[in-house]
């Protein structure tokens, strides 16, 4: 099928590889975000995309999903990346001689992170019930990118996101929700 549709193929990159595609948006829509982000990606059977990768072409998409046709293609789910981001973890600093210097502080782990980011509305509380009471966002991004889950950390204060030049705190990181992303729950800083 997708070589029946050559007219359509556009140029685009699959985590830095060349790689053409066939985007169409996701046509069951009802909502914003359906309309605006979720979009339909269709590989020739030869692409090397699997899910979690990042297409690129004048926008970036992250794969969701990925799904083989009859005739071998791959048939992808992918969601157009809206935010860039920084993580930032709570850590000191050390000498030559494993000796403290100055005071810990939030050092940047991650930088320039293209991630989808949505804010938490009552609609999607009703549509993921798994929602902590206190997350205001929910980040998609690449497994990785370096955040840990607040018990993972070296210290007792979590991981922070900057997004927009605001300050986040991690407070879930869910390795099994997407093949190959991380779903991530945000909560207002509190440090």
């Amino acid at each position: 099928m997708f070589k029946d549709f050559a007219h359509r193929h556009s140029p685009c990159t699959v985590s830095g590889e060349p790689d053409v595609v066939i985007l169409s948006r996701e046509t069951k829509a009802t909502t914003v975000i359906g309309k605006e982000y979720m979009y339909n990606g269709l590989f020739s059977s030869k692409s090397f995309v699997k899910p979690g990768d990042i297409v690129q072409n004048e926008s970036s998409y992250l794969v969701q999903t990925l799904r083989t046709t009859t005739e071998k293609d791959k048939y992808c789910s992918l969601i157009k990346t809206n935010a860039l981001i920084e993580v930032q973890r709570y850590q000191q600093a050390y000498d030559a001689n494993d000796n403290p210097v100055g005071d810990a502080e939030f050092t940047s782990v991650a930088a320039n992170v293209v991630c989808f980011a949505q804010y938490v509305t009552a609609q999607l509380r009703q549509q993921e019930p798994g929602l902590l009471p206190s997350t205001v966002f929910v980040l998609q991004m690449q497994t990785i990118v370096d955040v840990k889950r607040p018990e993972e950390t070296s210290t007792s204060i979590p991981d922070r996101i900057v997004m927009g030049g605001k300050t986040y705190q991690v407070d879930v990181v869910d390795r099994i929700k997407y093949p190959n992303l991380l779903h991530v729950q945000l909560s207002e800083d509190r440090i």
